[in-house]
């Protein structure tokens, strides 16, 4: 990457609210109905505006963040802008042996799914994503995204072929009808060309519509064998978009509703509860087995009845129209995590995690699954570390006996 391209945080921020945004703005205006979308063609013209001006406000806030170290650096020592050159990943044998076993964890827990039935129906629907083995098996999918993201950053010759193996692997997932990591895993793989120069700005715009088209359709054939449905008669333009409508449109039911309704959420907001929902959801749900009846957004799920929940609802109920400051903190962490990944290659890791999962799940899940699940992406590299370390100790000690021995 140059010193003028955009830094990869920023430019996915940017791609996921225009894949979230645009969909909504022309149902709107074109009125579109087919697949459920009744809702949503006849919002209104008021709440329309409140969306966009929502979607704004919150794009600023991560854009003025990501900009303040920088301005602060030019403001007190001047310079102008310097290229970015992160630290390759290399992995270890330690990141090897993980990746087979969590392999191996995972195919279990997609077998252990079977009796729960949600191969024949959609788990939401059928209220089948609450059970411990839902959990786990959603775990253990999040956990390969972060073993794709190591072996793919990394200037090795099969790097790439090992990516697309775990991928394929962790594509199981939409079997049950789970798109977000298949999309997870499509933005780590962008986010790679666009690191390595292969892809640009230009070639995004260019190209980009053409590759979300194609996208669709894959996801739509998945989902017409997956429902045992005929091809014939089904491969309509107005059923290719099914997957967008679930995908974008869907999710943002609960912005629409919120907007709406003014009287369900409060300008000021609920600062304490974002605090105590984050501290409760991350405790394991073996040690507060009922730890959903206490979550405070919880009350708010029937604003969204098809599903996830869109990142800037949650930001109005938790802060009201101080939303824009979690967005400004978004953005001093990704150019944090920006820096220093050229420092070390765990941080590079870190970012490309926070890049191409954590900012999609913000977009589309609110708040506490994306803190989970990089709270627990954190943890995972903290182990790692660890365990290469403590292997390291024991191997200088090894070696320092057996020179010992071999002296005379």
């Amino acid at each position: 990457m140059n010193k003028w391209s955009l830094p990869p945080h920023i430019l996915f921020f940017l791609i996921y609210n225009s894949v979230y945004f645009l969909p909504l703005l022309a149902v709107y205006l074109w009125g579109y109905a087919g697949g459920g979308a009744e809702d949503i063609s006849v919002m209104s013209t008021s709440t329309m505006i409140l969306i966009g001006a929502t979607y704004a406000a919150g794009t600023i806030g991560f854009l003025a963040g990501s900009a303040f170290e920088p301005f602060l650096n030019w403001s007190v020592r001047g310079g102008s802008a310097q290229g970015w050159l992160p630290v390759w990943f290399q992995v270890s044998s330690v990141e090897v042996i993980f990746a087979a076993a969590m392999s191996v964890v995972f195919i279990l827990s997609k077998i252990a799914l079977i009796p729960t039935g949600v191969y024949r129906e959609y788990a939401f629907d059928a209220d089948l994503m609450t059970t411990a083995m839902w959990n786990f098996s959603t775990f253990c999918s999040e956990t390969l995204i972060l073993i794709a993201i190591m072996v793919l950053f990394q200037k090795k010759r099969y790097n790439v072929a090992s990516f697309l193996v775990i991928s394929a692997l962790n594509c199981a997932n939409l079997l049950h009808g789970t798109r977000i990591f298949f999309i997870s895993s499509v933005m780590s793989f962008l986010a790679y060309l666009y690191v390595k120069g292969q892809i640009t700005i230009r070639r995004i715009v260019i190209f980009g519509p053409a590759a979300f088209i194609a996208l669709l359709a894959v996801t739509y054939l998945i989902y017409l064998s997956r429902m045992a449905l005929s091809y014939s008669g089904s491969l309509s333009f107005v059923q290719l978009l099914s997957p967008l409508m679930y995908e974008s449109m869907f999710s943002q039911l609960s912005l629409i509703n919120l907007l709406s309704h003014p009287s369900a959420w409060d300008v000021t907001g609920h600062i304490p509860r974002l605090l105590v929902d984050t501290v409760l959801f991350v405790t394991p749900r073996i040690m507060l087995p009922n730890k959903d009846a206490f979550i405070y957004i919880g009350q708010f799920s029937y604003l969204s009845p098809k599903g996830a929940f869109n990142g800037y609802a949650a930001g109005l109920i938790y802060m009201g129209l101080f939303f824009p400051a979690f967005y400004f903190c978004l953005g001093i962490i990704g150019r944090w995590l920006y820096q220093y990944s050229q420092k070390s290659a765990w941080w590079l890791i870190l970012y490309v995690f926070y890049t191409a999962d954590f900012l999609l799940h913000i977009m589309r899940d609110g708040y506490l699954i994306p803190i989970k699940m990089f709270v627990n992406t954190i943890q995972w590299v903290m182990i790692l570390i660890a365990t290469r370390w403590f292997l390291r100790i024991i191997g200088s000690g090894t070696a320092d006996t057996a020179r010992h021995l071999t002296l005379p």
